[in-house]
Parts: C-alpha cells; sequence; structure tokens
C-alpha cells in the first residue's frame, strides 16, 4: 500500500513538472523597448529602437532648489518636449520634474511612457559657482 501512495505522489509530481514548462521560457523577450536618452535643449534625439524621436523645446519653470542650500520645498522643474513617431506625427508634452498640479513626471505619448528623470544641471546658490555641466538639457526614459 505504502508504494501505491509513493507511486501516485511521485507521478503528480512529474504531472505537475510537466505542466509547468508548458510555460514560456522566453517571455523576457516580449518585454518593451526600454531607451535612456540625453536631449539637449533645443536638439532632437533619436530615441533608440522605439520609432520616436525626442527635441527638447524649453523649460518652463524652474524653481529646483538649489544643492548647496537648505529649502523648505524641493521645487519643480517643468519642461516642453515635442515628440515624433516614425510617421512624422508631432505631439507636445509637458514633463515636471515631480508630479506637479497637472503636470506629471511621465506622460503616455504614442503607447509609449515618457518619463522625466532629470532636468540639468541642477541650481548652485551662490554667485561663484558653477555647474559642472553647462548645456540644459534633459534625461529621459521611454518604455
Amino acid at each position: 500500500m505504502k508504494k501505491l501512495s509513493i507511486k501516485i505522489i511521485t507521478i503528480a509530481l512529474l504531472a505537475m513538472l510537466v505542466a509547468a514548462c508548458g510555460s514560456p521560457a522566453y517571455e523576457y523577450r516580449k518585454d518593451k523597448i526600454i531607451a535612456d536618452i540625453d536631449v539637449p535643449l533645443g536638439k532632437t534625439v533619436v530615441a533608440g529602437e522605439t520609432g520616436l524621436s525626442v527635441t527638447f523645446d524649453s523649460i518652463e519653470q524652474d524653481s529646483r532648489c538649489a544643492i548647496n542650500a537648505r529649502c523648505v520645498w524641493g521645487g519643480v522643474g517643468i519642461v516642453n518636449a515635442t515628440v515624433t513617431n516614425n510617421a512624422g506625427v508631432k505631439k507636445t508634452i509637458k514633463l515636471s520634474t515631480i508630479n506637479y498640479e497637472k503636470i506629471n513626471n511621465i506622460e503616455k505619448v504614442f503607447d509609449k511612457d515618457i518619463e522625466l528623470v532629470d532636468l540639468l544641471p541642477k541650481p548652485i546658490a551662490g554667485s561663484d559657482a558653477k555647474p559642472e555641466i553647462i548645456q540644459k538639457l534633459i534625461k529621459l526614459k521611454i518604455d
């Protein structure tokens, strides 16, 4: 009797193992294409294999706290950008460094999420202070 129950348990475990093998092993290949890009002010950058290009149009607002200062509020940076797909269709978006009022740091355009990762250079307090990066640029993540 013991041998029969061990055989049944073994067969059941083997059946579960075979059933688990039916799931796709290469699911990661279906993941979205992710592109990290740096876009200088006034320039257009092609975003890898996403089929999109992004133009950094302007900085609408920059009230971010200087990196060497103490502030009550961290502030916000708001930028305007234009996203163009392979067909040449353009959409203007507004992104912020934090989710601020009705402006988010992620916008969905042409079925892709475009996230504002950073706005550079970061403000520095003091008249002698000079940022390492002089060119204004945005760091974006597209997926």
